[in-house]
């Protein structure tokens, strides 16, 4: 009786054990998906991916899905020419970029406004040197370059694609970031055990708006 006590004692004590080392604490991770289609390629971040920059009566921020952006692309392929009409920053060396649709790699951020639409903001960027892992790592903000790098919003519930940018001449330069892009985690006052996600401004004020 003595040696059975014992052995189920060791058998719980063991099971307790095993428990602990199976239990892992959920952490936050950023998100970010590959999206392919017709005529493009890119990346859509996650809603909670801390981006330096607004939109226009910005009430908030949605995921991108693959059939919103199919139809943001379809909507920015169908209209880019005519926005494009004046080639702003395409003289020369650089190239007209509704003629080169095909070659620019994108990334998609989406925001809802004050009535509840859903834009996405589309950046396009043509440069060989960047890998998919970068393209992929965080949204970048350039200056220089010229029609390799531009970025247009499109609103989805009015079908409307405005805000066409594309940078000046003059050598590319990647904008660094002021704080990294993956979240800070730290603890909670009221539950130890409770993590929370730490974000901040990364940019300055002048560069949030386009």
């Amino acid at each position: 009786m003595k040696k059975t006590l014992i052995f189920a004692t060791i058998m719980m004590l063991f099971g307790i054990m095993a428990s602990a080392q199976e239990y892992i604490e959920p952490t936050e991770k950023w998100k970010v998906s590959e999206v392919w289609g017709n005529n493009y390629h890119g990346w859509s971040f996650h809603q909670d991916w801390e981006v330096d920059f607004t939109v226009e009566n910005q009430d908030g921020r949605f995921t991108p899905t693959d059939v919103e952006i199919a139809e943001a692309e379809r909507l920015i392929q169908k209209r880019i020419a005519y926005l494009n009409r004046d080639h702003y920053n395409q003289q020369g060396m650089c190239p007209v970029i509704d003629e080169h649709m095909r070659m620019y790699r994108r990334q998609y951020v989406g925001f809802t406004n004050d009535r509840g639409d859903h834009i996405i903001w589309a950046n396009f960027l043509w440069d060989d040197s960047l890998t998919d892992e970068k393209l992929g790592s965080d949204v970048l903000l350039t200056k220089g370059g010229c029609g390799h790098f531009w970025h247009v919003k499109c609103n989805l519930a009015t079908k409307k694609v405005y805000g066409l940018e594309i940078n000046e001449s003059g050598d590319i330069e990647y904008l660094p970031r002021l704080a990294k892009p993956k979240p800070r985690i730290s603890k909670s006052k009221g539950n130890k055990k409770q993590k929370v996600r730490k974000t901040g401004i990364i940019h300055t004020e002048a560069e949030k708006q386009f």
